[in-house]
């Protein structure tokens, strides 16, 4: 960075130039007052999203962490055995937790929600979201199914359910569900 940039602010302000560029432009061009962008890694650069954007709200919509495998197991680019994908989620949720933990969202705009309640009640739930960012309310079709989210019901057997409820065992809770999965097994 010195060897291009005065210092960091300097950057900063480019970025946060081209962000608004980019996705403003995108939204303006679609009539929309606001942007949205889901990767679910950018948990990880929240610190640096708020510096880019420091109105931001981030998001957070969460799912249950056996769903999560189950739905890690289905990807072509994620490990295919269930010791494989825990041996890869555990050390992202025990550093999202941890960072969680430490004050990262202190004094933030940050908003978490489960999947499996924008699912359950869209219209109740979208309302109490857009309420809680300050948007006004928009009636939108939900992309939230439960029968999306709890779809690989039969995908592990009793033996790979227990290996990946007790591989979860304190993080589950940490993430605010309940130890047994949504779904039956």
């Amino acid at each position: 960075m010195p060897r291009y940039f005065r210092d960091r602010g300097e950057l900063v302000g480019i970025l946060r130039s081209l962000v608004d560029t980019l996705f403003g432009g995108a939204a303006a061009d679609a009539g929309k007052p606001t942007w949205c962008e889901k990767t679910p890694f950018n948990l990880f650069a929240m610190d640096f999203l708020w510096e880019l954007s420091p109105e931001a709200t981030i998001v957070h919509i969460k799912r249950h962490p056996v769903a999560v495998l189950a739905s890690h197991l289905a990807q072509s680019w994620a490990p295919s055995t269930v010791d494989g994908t825990l041996a890869y989620l555990v050390p992202v949720y025990q550093r999202w937790l941890a960072w969680k933990d430490a004050g990262g969202l202190a004094g933030r705009r940050y908003v978490e929600v489960r999947a499996e309640d924008l699912a359950a009640d869209w219209p109740g739930q979208r309302r109490a979201l857009f309420e809680r960012l300050g948007v006004e309310d928009a009636v939108t079709a939900s992309t939230f199914r439960a029968d999306k989210l709890a779809h690989r019901d039969d995908q592990f057997d009793a033996d790979a359910r227990a290996s990946a409820e007790k591989a979860l065992s304190e993080i589950i809770p940490l993430m605010g569900y309940e130890k047994r999965a949504p779904f039956k097994a």
